[in-house]
Protein backbone atom coordinates (compact mmCIF):
# COMPACT_ATOMS: atom_id res chain seq x y z
CA UNK A 1 0.00 0.00 0.00
CA UNK A 2 1.48 3.36 -0.97
CA UNK A 3 1.74 6.41 1.19
CA UNK A 4 -0.87 8.18 0.16
CA UNK A 5 -3.53 5.42 0.06
CA UNK A 6 -2.39 4.65 3.74
CA UNK A 7 -3.11 8.23 4.61
CA UNK A 8 -6.30 8.44 2.93
CA UNK A 9 -7.98 5.02 4.83
CA UNK A 10 -6.90 6.38 8.26
CA UNK A 11 -8.56 9.85 7.11
CA UNK A 12 -11.70 8.50 6.41
CA UNK A 13 -11.49 6.44 9.34
CA UNK A 14 -11.20 9.52 11.28
CA UNK A 15 -14.11 11.16 9.30
CA UNK A 16 -16.41 7.86 10.01
CA UNK A 17 -15.37 7.86 13.97
CA UNK A 18 -16.53 11.62 14.13
CA UNK A 19 -20.04 11.08 12.68
CA UNK A 20 -20.37 8.05 14.73
CA UNK A 21 -19.69 9.62 17.86
CA UNK A 22 -20.52 13.80 17.51
CA UNK A 23 -21.64 13.71 20.92
CA UNK A 24 -18.00 12.46 22.35
CA UNK A 25 -14.54 13.88 22.66
CA UNK A 26 -13.63 15.08 19.11
CA UNK A 27 -10.72 17.19 19.99
CA UNK A 28 -7.59 17.09 18.09
CA UNK A 29 -5.59 15.07 20.07
CA UNK A 30 -8.64 12.25 20.26
CA UNK A 31 -8.84 12.28 16.65
CA UNK A 32 -5.07 11.68 16.01
CA UNK A 33 -4.96 8.98 18.48
CA UNK A 34 -8.09 7.46 16.14
CA UNK A 35 -5.60 8.06 13.07
CA UNK A 36 -2.37 6.89 15.00
CA UNK A 37 -0.77 10.27 13.94
CA UNK A 38 1.12 12.75 16.09
CA UNK A 39 -1.51 15.73 16.91
CA UNK A 40 0.98 17.92 14.58
CA UNK A 41 0.97 15.92 11.49
CA UNK A 42 -2.50 15.03 11.74
CA UNK A 43 -3.42 17.96 11.30
CA UNK A 44 -1.57 19.22 8.35
CA UNK A 45 -2.02 15.94 6.77
CA UNK A 46 -6.10 16.18 7.65
CA UNK A 47 -6.30 19.35 6.06
CA UNK A 48 -4.46 18.82 2.93
CA UNK A 49 -6.51 15.99 1.80
CA UNK A 50 -9.98 17.00 3.12
CA UNK A 51 -10.18 20.36 2.39
CA UNK A 52 -11.12 21.79 5.86
CA UNK A 53 -9.33 22.02 9.21
CA UNK A 54 -9.99 19.38 11.94
CA UNK A 55 -12.11 21.86 14.22
CA UNK A 56 -14.17 22.99 10.93
CA UNK A 57 -14.87 19.79 10.25
CA UNK A 58 -16.31 18.79 13.46
CA UNK A 59 -18.66 21.49 13.72
CA UNK A 60 -20.12 21.07 10.23
CA UNK A 61 -20.96 17.36 10.70
CA UNK A 62 -22.36 18.31 14.09
CA UNK A 63 -24.42 20.97 12.39
CA UNK A 64 -25.53 19.03 10.03
CA UNK A 65 -26.86 16.49 12.08
CA UNK A 66 -28.74 18.84 14.38
CA UNK A 67 -29.90 20.56 11.02
CA UNK A 68 -31.31 17.14 9.83
CA UNK A 69 -33.21 16.52 13.25
CA UNK A 70 -34.31 20.37 13.28
CA UNK A 71 -36.22 19.65 9.59
CA UNK A 72 -36.96 16.39 10.17
CA UNK A 73 -38.24 16.31 13.64
CA UNK A 74 -40.31 19.55 14.22
CA UNK A 75 -41.73 18.74 17.84
CA UNK A 76 -37.94 18.50 19.08
CA UNK A 77 -36.62 21.69 20.78
CA UNK A 78 -33.41 24.05 19.56
CA UNK A 79 -31.82 22.88 22.85
CA UNK A 80 -32.43 19.30 22.11
CA UNK A 81 -30.69 19.23 18.63
CA UNK A 82 -27.82 20.94 19.86
CA UNK A 83 -26.79 18.46 22.89
CA UNK A 84 -27.66 15.62 20.47
CA UNK A 85 -25.18 16.75 17.87
CA UNK A 86 -22.50 17.09 20.81
CA UNK A 87 -22.40 20.79 21.18
CA UNK A 88 -21.72 21.93 24.76
CA UNK A 89 -24.24 24.61 24.77
CA UNK A 90 -27.21 26.35 23.11
CA UNK A 91 -25.35 29.69 22.71
CA UNK A 92 -22.45 27.96 21.15
CA UNK A 93 -24.69 25.83 18.58
CA UNK A 94 -26.67 28.83 17.73
CA UNK A 95 -23.44 30.98 16.59
CA UNK A 96 -21.97 28.01 14.57
CA UNK A 97 -25.21 27.94 12.97
CA UNK A 98 -25.65 31.25 12.46
CA UNK A 99 -22.02 31.45 11.09
CA UNK A 100 -22.50 28.75 8.81
CA UNK A 101 -25.39 29.43 7.26
CA UNK A 102 -26.49 33.05 7.47
CA UNK A 103 -29.54 33.05 10.09
CA UNK A 104 -30.33 31.79 13.60
CA UNK A 105 -31.85 27.91 14.15
CA UNK A 106 -34.59 30.34 15.65
CA UNK A 107 -35.44 32.32 12.60
CA UNK A 108 -35.13 29.47 10.23
CA UNK A 109 -39.02 27.52 9.49
CA UNK A 110 -36.85 24.55 9.11
CA UNK A 111 -38.38 23.65 5.43
CA UNK A 112 -36.16 26.05 3.51
CA UNK A 113 -33.53 25.40 1.97
CA UNK A 114 -29.98 26.28 4.13
CA UNK A 115 -26.97 28.28 2.87
CA UNK A 116 -25.45 26.11 0.42
CA UNK A 117 -28.45 24.47 -1.26
CA UNK A 118 -27.79 22.12 -3.90
CA UNK A 119 -30.93 23.78 -5.99
CA UNK A 120 -29.53 24.59 -9.19
CA UNK A 121 -25.64 23.35 -7.83
CA UNK A 122 -25.20 19.78 -9.28
CA UNK A 123 -27.81 20.16 -12.50
CA UNK A 124 -29.98 22.33 -13.62
CA UNK A 125 -33.30 21.62 -13.83
CA UNK A 126 -34.06 19.58 -10.13
CA UNK A 127 -36.73 21.57 -9.04
CA UNK A 128 -37.45 22.23 -5.53
CA UNK A 129 -40.61 21.08 -4.62
CA UNK A 130 -43.20 23.27 -2.32
CA UNK A 131 -45.00 21.45 0.27
CA UNK A 132 -48.54 21.91 -1.33
CA UNK A 133 -46.60 19.67 -4.01
CA UNK A 134 -45.20 17.20 -1.72
CA UNK A 135 -48.71 16.88 -0.03
CA UNK A 136 -50.19 15.98 -3.47
CA UNK A 137 -47.57 13.74 -4.24
CA UNK A 138 -48.72 11.99 -1.09
CA UNK A 139 -52.01 12.26 -1.42
CA UNK A 140 -52.01 10.25 -4.86
CA UNK A 141 -49.60 7.67 -3.68
CA UNK A 142 -47.07 8.30 -5.92
CA UNK A 143 -44.70 6.95 -3.40
CA UNK A 144 -45.70 4.27 -0.68
CA UNK A 145 -43.31 4.46 2.06
CA UNK A 146 -42.35 1.41 4.21
CA UNK A 147 -40.57 0.73 6.99
CA UNK A 148 -38.11 -2.86 7.37
CA UNK A 149 -35.77 -3.77 9.54
CA UNK A 150 -32.02 -4.35 7.84
CA UNK A 151 -29.80 -6.66 8.83
CA UNK A 152 -26.27 -6.24 10.25
CA UNK A 153 -23.69 -7.27 7.56
CA UNK A 154 -20.45 -6.78 6.42
CA UNK A 155 -19.78 -4.44 3.42
CA UNK A 156 -16.87 -3.58 0.73
CA UNK A 157 -16.57 0.09 0.52
CA UNK A 158 -14.78 2.58 -2.16
CA UNK A 159 -15.35 5.96 -0.65
CA UNK A 160 -15.83 9.20 -3.34
CA UNK A 161 -15.00 12.33 -2.86
CA UNK A 162 -16.89 15.36 -4.44
CA UNK A 163 -18.92 12.48 -6.31
CA UNK A 164 -21.50 15.03 -7.79
CA UNK A 165 -18.91 15.74 -10.60
CA UNK A 166 -20.13 12.10 -13.00
CA UNK A 167 -16.81 11.16 -13.51
CA UNK A 168 -16.10 10.52 -9.73
CA UNK A 169 -18.76 8.93 -9.23
CA UNK A 170 -18.72 6.36 -12.00
CA UNK A 171 -15.17 5.53 -11.48
CA UNK A 172 -15.64 4.97 -7.87
CA UNK A 173 -18.65 2.38 -8.95
CA UNK A 174 -16.04 0.24 -11.79
CA UNK A 175 -13.44 0.36 -8.90
CA UNK A 176 -15.75 -1.28 -6.29
CA UNK A 177 -17.34 -3.87 -8.80
CA UNK A 178 -14.08 -4.47 -10.14
CA UNK A 179 -12.68 -5.42 -7.10
CA UNK A 180 -15.68 -7.92 -6.34
CA UNK A 181 -15.12 -9.65 -9.76
CA UNK A 182 -12.04 -10.21 -9.43
CA UNK A 183 -12.28 -12.80 -6.30
CA UNK A 184 -15.08 -14.69 -7.87
CA UNK A 185 -18.13 -12.41 -6.68
CA UNK A 186 -21.21 -12.83 -8.96
CA UNK A 187 -24.09 -9.62 -8.74
CA UNK A 188 -26.65 -12.01 -8.19
CA UNK A 189 -25.26 -12.54 -4.70
CA UNK A 190 -24.66 -9.14 -3.29
CA UNK A 191 -26.99 -6.15 -2.70
CA UNK A 192 -24.86 -2.90 -4.24
CA UNK A 193 -25.67 0.38 -1.63
CA UNK A 194 -24.98 3.78 -2.70
CA UNK A 195 -24.26 5.50 1.12
CA UNK A 196 -24.42 9.54 1.21
CA UNK A 197 -22.35 10.76 3.74
CA UNK A 198 -22.83 14.33 3.96
CA UNK A 199 -26.12 16.26 2.96
CA UNK A 200 -25.79 18.00 -0.50
CA UNK A 201 -28.58 20.22 0.66
CA UNK A 202 -26.04 21.43 3.46
CA UNK A 203 -22.41 20.57 2.61
CA UNK A 204 -20.13 22.30 -0.10
CA UNK A 205 -20.43 19.75 -3.02
CA UNK A 206 -16.80 19.10 -3.11
CA UNK A 207 -16.61 18.20 0.44
CA UNK A 208 -19.51 15.14 0.33
CA UNK A 209 -18.47 11.94 0.71
CA UNK A 210 -20.50 9.19 -1.10
CA UNK A 211 -19.72 5.14 -0.27
CA UNK A 212 -20.15 2.99 -2.71
CA UNK A 213 -20.81 -0.62 -1.23
CA UNK A 214 -20.74 -4.24 -1.97
CA UNK A 215 -22.58 -6.96 0.67
CA UNK A 216 -20.05 -9.59 1.12
CA UNK A 217 -22.03 -12.64 1.12
CA UNK A 218 -20.91 -16.25 2.71
CA UNK A 219 -18.62 -17.63 0.12
CA UNK A 220 -15.54 -16.58 1.80
CA UNK A 221 -15.00 -13.14 0.22
CA UNK A 222 -15.91 -11.60 4.01
CA UNK A 223 -12.90 -12.94 5.60
CA UNK A 224 -10.67 -10.72 2.92
CA UNK A 225 -8.91 -7.77 4.80
CA UNK A 226 -8.61 -4.56 3.00
CA UNK A 227 -6.11 -3.11 0.93
CA UNK A 228 -5.55 0.09 -0.66
CA UNK A 229 -8.65 0.08 -2.80
CA UNK A 230 -10.91 -1.67 -0.66
CA UNK A 231 -12.21 -0.62 3.17
CA UNK A 232 -14.29 -3.80 4.67
CA UNK A 233 -17.39 -2.41 7.12
CA UNK A 234 -19.62 -3.46 9.58
CA UNK A 235 -22.87 -1.96 8.46
CA UNK A 236 -25.05 -2.28 12.23
CA UNK A 237 -28.64 -3.52 12.51
CA UNK A 238 -31.37 -0.70 11.79
CA UNK A 239 -34.53 0.06 10.61
CA UNK A 240 -34.81 2.04 7.35
CA UNK A 241 -38.10 3.92 6.18
CA UNK A 242 -37.41 3.08 2.45
CA UNK A 243 -39.57 3.89 -0.64
CA UNK A 244 -38.87 1.85 -4.21
CA UNK A 245 -38.48 3.83 -7.00
CA UNK A 246 -38.56 2.43 -10.80
CA UNK A 247 -37.63 5.83 -12.60
CA UNK A 248 -35.00 8.40 -13.89
CA UNK A 249 -32.78 10.31 -11.69
CA UNK A 250 -35.64 13.05 -11.52
CA UNK A 251 -37.75 10.09 -9.92
CA UNK A 252 -35.35 9.74 -7.62
CA UNK A 253 -34.53 13.28 -6.32
CA UNK A 254 -38.80 13.34 -6.18
CA UNK A 255 -38.61 10.84 -3.51
CA UNK A 256 -35.49 11.41 -1.42
CA UNK A 257 -37.43 14.88 -1.13
CA UNK A 258 -40.62 13.35 -0.39
CA UNK A 259 -38.94 11.19 2.69
CA UNK A 260 -36.78 13.95 3.69
CA UNK A 261 -39.31 16.83 3.63
CA UNK A 262 -42.53 15.19 3.88
CA UNK A 263 -42.68 12.20 5.26
CA UNK A 264 -40.45 12.11 8.04
CA UNK A 265 -41.65 15.62 9.64
CA UNK A 266 -45.30 14.13 9.98
CA UNK A 267 -44.04 10.78 11.14
CA UNK A 268 -43.34 9.05 14.50
CA UNK A 269 -39.42 8.75 13.59
CA UNK A 270 -36.60 10.69 13.20
CA UNK A 271 -33.51 9.99 10.85
CA UNK A 272 -30.86 7.37 12.94
CA UNK A 273 -27.11 8.88 13.04
CA UNK A 274 -26.32 6.62 10.02
CA UNK A 275 -26.20 7.53 6.37
CA UNK A 276 -29.17 7.51 3.84
CA UNK A 277 -28.58 5.58 0.77
CA UNK A 278 -29.75 4.22 -2.06
CA UNK A 279 -29.99 0.02 -2.05
CA UNK A 280 -30.20 -0.85 -5.71
CA UNK A 281 -32.28 -3.54 -6.67
CA UNK A 282 -30.94 -4.02 -10.15
CA UNK A 283 -27.52 -2.62 -10.38
CA UNK A 284 -26.05 0.01 -13.31
CA UNK A 285 -24.23 -2.55 -14.69
CA UNK A 286 -27.47 -4.88 -15.40
CA UNK A 287 -29.63 -1.73 -16.75
CA UNK A 288 -27.31 1.27 -17.32
CA UNK A 289 -27.78 4.80 -15.71
CA UNK A 290 -31.03 6.17 -17.48
CA UNK A 291 -33.65 4.31 -15.57
CA UNK A 292 -32.69 3.00 -11.91
CA UNK A 293 -34.94 0.56 -9.79
CA UNK A 294 -33.91 0.87 -6.56
CA UNK A 295 -34.97 1.70 -3.03
CA UNK A 296 -34.66 5.62 -1.64
CA UNK A 297 -33.72 4.25 2.36
CA UNK A 298 -33.04 6.30 5.29
CA UNK A 299 -32.02 4.39 8.68
CA UNK A 300 -34.55 5.70 11.11
CA UNK A 301 -35.24 5.37 14.76
CA UNK A 302 -38.65 6.75 16.95
CA UNK A 303 -38.99 9.95 18.41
Amino acid sequence: MSQDNLYLKRINTVLDYVRANLTDDLSLETLAQVACFSPFHFHRIFTTLVGETVNQCVVRLRLERAAALLKTAPTMSITQAATASGFTSLSVFSRAFKNQYGLSPRSWDRESPLKNSKNGQILEGFPLYTIDVLSDIGARDEFEVRLRPLPMQWLAVVRVFNPYQPPHVLEGYERVLSWYRGRGGQLARTTLYGMSQDDPEITPLELCRYDWCLTLPDNGLGQIESNAEIDMRVFPACTIATIHVEGDIYCVDRAWQYLYRYWLPRSRFMPDNLPAMEIYRQQPAEIGWEIYDLECAVPVIAL
